[in-house]
């Protein structure tokens, strides 16, 4: 009876407006953003922040090798009438050349950078990028980043790898005087320009 009883009283305060009715601000599960009570928001908006972790191994080499030979003979022999005077005559030529060529380039570069997700496609597709300019004793190191990555391969984490990304562009320069060291001076590239 008493449990009835504080039905009824429940049901009539609810009722008459005495007592708020309880309204979520946000739904518990948002599979559109793969959002709920338990897991973290992951990025899937144009502004979204996705942090990429560039793991890039690049390696290349060429070999040729040139062996040519050429060779030529011409000859004549006495001449007749005339021409008897001329004895037999002959002239030889001959050509070698032999060259040997190899060239071998590894790279590899190992960082993370924040990137803002600028455009989604109808699809999930996410276009990204992002700059990162580190300057450490005068030498300014720049890494830029551009992509598309599907967005179910972000992480829950808002990480995704860098060969995920289809269409990337990653540069990485540096500027100051470890790069100036680099460069060949000016009397060494006017003697590449001329030899």
């Amino acid at each position: 009876m008493k449990r009835l009883l504080c039905s009824a009283v429940l049901a009539a305060l609810v009722f008459s407006g005495h007592v708020p009715a309880v309204r979520a601000a946000r739904p518990y599960l948002d599979v559109s953003r793969a959002e709920g009570g338990i897991s973290n928001q992951k990025a899937l908006r144009v502004g979204d922040i996705v942090t990429v972790m560039i793991v890039e191994n690049a390696q290349a080499s060429s070999t040729a090798k040139t062996d040519a030979n050429t060779k030529a003979e011409i000859s004549g022999g006495p001449g007749l009438g005339l021409l008897s005077q001329i004895t037999q005559w002959g002239i030889e030529t001959e050509n070698k050349f032999k060259g040997d060529g190899k060239s071998s380039r590894t790279g590899a570069l190992n960082a993370q950078i924040s990137t803002r997700v600028v455009e989604v496609f109808d699809n999930g597709t996410l276009r990204l990028r992002g700059e990162r300019l580190v300057e450490i004793n005068g030498e300014a190191q720049t890494i830029t980043l551009t992509g598309l990555v599907r967005g179910q391969d972000v992480r829950a984490d808002n990480t995704v790898a860098s060969t995920l990304i289809a269409d990337a562009q990653i540069s990485y320069s540096g500027d100051g005087p470890v790069a100036d060291a680099h460069s060949p001076g000016l009397l060494t590239r006017i003697a590449n320009f001329l030899f």
